[in-house]
């Protein structure tokens, strides 16, 4: 049973949709200009009047895993909100995951689709006093160009030829060929803007001790244990939006704990004020009176990810065998409990890319069989592999195995920490292993990551050549439609080779205590990050 595509239903499916994106360059290479963004005057910066913010109290947080490293290009990074509290970025994206936020970048002129000249927001200084300038901007990012830097985010910046300093405030990016893709980028890891001077003085301390301009400073971490924030007095924000006691907080406390029984009973008892709800805790936090729980789509895609060019699953039937094998449905009923929508392929269907016509892969154990038999492996079929050692990992993890072995598949599954499961990716220690991409931005970004030669999570697992040229052809398509169409294309080129088995895409529940204010769902929903990061919490009666 394949899933190839009617092309004639692909080709009116396409002409038939709409849409519309800001801040792109035209595809006559025309150019366009983003108007000059004084905060005030954007949609997300509207404020309830009859809010009363107040200053004051640790917010504090319980995590099941330490943020990891803390130089956002250095892997592994395990908690990219803590990210967003000390590291600022260039651009962000709104409620339809595109990047048409300026934040650090104040103007963007598009002289033509390979040449940006970038404005920078003047009054913003680093927390070690140094200051946000185009000086800084570029030597960061020919920092992360270097290989010797080993960075992972590298071959996102694969289109740029050169930057170069115009003043202090002014920025010329020039791109080896037109890069449809820039904003995405720069709303990503490679435009969390970074201290300069702290690179240069010392580049590995910056992994524990990082610098950036954000609303809160890093005081302290303790891998395992803690990470302990500080109110950024000197937040450029504040000053600019009119609301000069921003950030609330004086400070944010993000403690490890692993187990989430644990982690629930401290958010009910009092001891944290919010909690990324486990979601099997889902039913109970919403029906306690002390909590307001918000339930909404993440832009996560869960997969399994498939060594393509050093072991069995070379072999395409062995890679359909597995993908038929699992129950989605199940695994979303029985170990999310129902918090997550059937993924047919890698971007959520409210993204602009989203292609409308491919269909999750269907439960079918007989086609699994006879795939298996006809490949040579009708005895049974035995393949290694690594997951996510956390309590949600080892149920993921043990729920996948026991399908599997309902074909004949045993799956040698590690349950192992990130560092350690990272290098096994690197070496390509595996045969099926735990895959997928958190924050689905901008199209190009998960495919160059994931399928590219140059991405930084290929390691030469995946060598597809249609799905390489797609990949190049969508970075450099400055036509919005014809852009969309490639990343359709390449979604169906990577669902009909099964180079992956994709299982579901998020949705996530947070609960706060009610002494936590100024969340607004419908804001949130509107505007995604530019809410999140412009709009923050506070105590009621600014104590914990």
């Amino acid at each position: 049973m394949d899933h190839d595509l009617d092309r004639r239903e692909f080709t009116v499916g396409f002409l038939t949709a709409s849409f519309a994106l800001a801040l792109h360059p035209t595809a006559a290479g025309a150019a366009t200009e983003s108007p000059s963004t004084a905060v005030l005057d954007q949609p997300w910066a509207v404020w309830d009047e009859a809010a009363k913010p107040m200053r004051g109290g640790i917010f504090r947080i319980a995590a099941a895993q330490y943020i990891g490293k803390m130089n956002p290009n250095h892997w592994p990074v395990l908690d990219w909100v803590s990210m967003g509290y000390f590291h600022e970025r260039l651009m962000m994206n709104d409620g339809s995951y595109n990047s048409t936020v300026l934040w650090l970048a104040e103007k963007l002129n598009w002289e033509s689709p390979q040449e940006v000249v970038m404005t920078l927001r003047e009054g913003v200084t680093f927390h070690d006093g140094s200051p946000f300038d185009a000086k800084s901007v570029k030597y960061q990012i020919d920092w992360i160009r270097n290989p010797a830097s080993k960075t992972w985010d590298a071959g996102w910046l694969a289109q740029l030829d050169a930057v170069e300093v115009v003043d202090d405030r002014t920025l010329r990016w020039k791109f080896k060929m037109p890069w449809a893709g820039f904003n995405g980028v720069m709303a990503n890891v490679p435009g969390y803007v970074m201290s300069a001077k702290a690179l240069q003085d010392d580049v590995d301390k910056y992994d524990s001790q990082p610098v950036g301009t954000g609303p809160y400073i890093v005081e302290e971490g303790s891998p395992d244990n803690y990470l302990k924030l500080k109110r950024n007095p000197n937040w450029w924000f504040a000053k600019a939006s009119s609301h000069p006691d921003m950030p609330y907080f004086d400070g944010i406390l993000v403690t490890i704990v692993p187990d989430p029984a644990v982690r629930l009973a401290n958010l009910r008892a009092g001891k944290i004020d919010v909690l990324l709800l486990d979601k099997s805790q889902y039913a109970v936090a919403k029906t306690d009176p002390g909590l307001n729980v918000h339930r909404y789509p993440g832009n996560h895609v869960m997969a399994l990810r498939f060594n393509n060019t050093k072991s069995v699953f070379q072999d395409i039937r062995l890679r359909k065998a597995v993908s038929h094998a699992i129950d989605r449905q199940a695994l979303i009923a029985g170990t999310q409990f129902g918090l997550a929508r059937l993924a047919s392929c890698m971007y959520p269907e409210d993204h602009w890319c989203h292609n409308p016509i491919l269909k999750p892969v269907t439960y079918d154990p007989d086609l699994s069989k006879k795939l298996l038999a006809e490949a040579g492996y009708g005895g049974g079929l035995t393949v290694k592999g690594y997951f996510n050692n956390t309590t949600m990992g080892q149920t993921i993890a043990e729920a996948v195995k026991g399908m599997l072995a309902q074909v004949g598949i045993d799956w040698q599954v590690d349950l192992m920490a990130p560092a350690a499961y990272a290098t096994r990716m690197q070496k390509m220690d595996y045969d099926l292993a735990q895959g997928g991409w958190i924050w689905i931005y901008d199209p190009d970004l998960m495919p160059t990551g994931l399928y590219h030669p140059q991405g930084g999570f290929n390691f030469g697992r995946s060598k597809n050549d249609a799905a390489i040229a797609l990949i190049e052809a969508g970075r450099k398509e400055t036509d919005l439609e014809r852009r969309r169409a490639i990343y359709w294309q390449l979604e169906e080129v990577l669902y009909n080779s099964y180079e992956d088995a994709w299982l579901w895409w998020e949705e996530t529940a947070t609960a706060y205590r009610k002494q936590v204010e100024g969340w607004n769902q419908e804001g949130f929903l509107k505007y995604q990050d530019a809410w999140f990061w412009s709009h923050p919490l506070w105590f009621k009666d600014g104590k914990a």
